[in-house]
């Protein structure tokens, strides 16, 4: 089973070296995006580091705003580089530089090898009741504009719809798809620039492109409503930093990978998890 991953990183490139290393295996392939914010330090040691590993590439680099369709661009340009590279993957996995396998390369191969062609993506049409009193519309239907560092948000006097009249979903932002899934989910956007162009104006679009996408597919009866990751939504809207003391919740959770972590500060929870996956069979 070959897995494909996207990683999105924006600092700390030792704890997203741990990561590759972690995950990268001669039959994978890893396509990683650098926000272009981040000083190019980090870039530039990420690509040393990442050279004695096997089929890691860099994708061309993007400033990647919070919230912004930016996030978007930066994962579908990474599928397209799995796509193009020279491993032909089964899987397409979306991961953060913060994140952090919970089993093993092999334990993580026999699930997805198990998993009889099914996509994991957390979703729920909206209005979503997780979303606030409106269910995430408002993010969906009004205009919503970057300007500098600031978001401004316009309303006009009438409701947006999804262009093509698809049902809109929202989850979740990190996924597990099949390569099927993932070939149709970017072959959509570079043929519907229309619904592209819709979602560049929406709020926090990476938490409904991909599902609405794949939702409203010929593939949306393969799909598991979850997700593979570990994520602490106790300090909600973020997700809490993961330390030592939510070790064994992570482990025992069926998940195969968490986030987030912080190296600088919890870096005993990512040793107490090599232990783990050392000894993962």
């Amino acid at each position: 089973m070959r897995i494909g991953y996207v990683v999105l990183a924006y600092k700390s490139p030792a704890q997203v070296l741990r990561l590759l290393r972690r995950i990268a295996d001669p039959s994978s392939a890893i396509a990683v995006h650098v926000d272009r914010s981040t000083d190019d330090t980090l870039s530039r040691e990420l690509s040393r580091g990442a050279s004695e590993l096997e089929n890691v590439s860099f994708i061309n680099r993007r400033r990647t705003p919070w919230g912004s369709f930016a996030l978007v661009d930066a994962t579908l340009r990474g599928m397209e580089s799995l796509g193009a590279g020279a491993v032909s993957v089964d899987y397409v996995i979306v991961l953060t530089g913060q994140d952090y396998p919970l089993r093993s390369r092999t334990a993580i191969a026999r699930f997805v090898a198990g998993a009889g062609g099914r996509s994991f993506i957390h979703h729920s049409p909206l209005p979503y009741d997780g979303w606030g009193p409106d269910g995430g519309l408002r993010r969906l239907e009004k205009w919503h504009y970057r300007v500098g560092s600031r978001r401004h948000h316009f309303t006009v006097p009438w409701t947006r719809t999804v262009p093509g009249g698809l049902q809109p979903f929202g989850g979740e932002a990190y996924w597990s798809l099949t390569a099927a899934a993932a070939a149709y989910v970017v072959r959509f956007a570079r043929e519907n620039r229309r619904f592209v162009r819709f979602f560049q104006h929406v709020l926090i679009p990476d938490e409904m492109f991909f599902h609405t996408i794949v939702m409203n597919s010929p593939f949306r009866d393969e799909v598991v409503n979850d997700t593979l990751h570990y994520v602490d939504w106790e300090a909600d809207p973020a997700p809490a930093i993961l330390t030592a003391d939510r070790f064994g919740r992570m482990v025992g959770s069926g998940k195969l990978f968490a986030r987030k972590f912080d190296a600088a500060t919890n870096e005993d929870v990512l040793d107490m998890l090599d232990e783990h996956i050392e000894r993962d069979a």
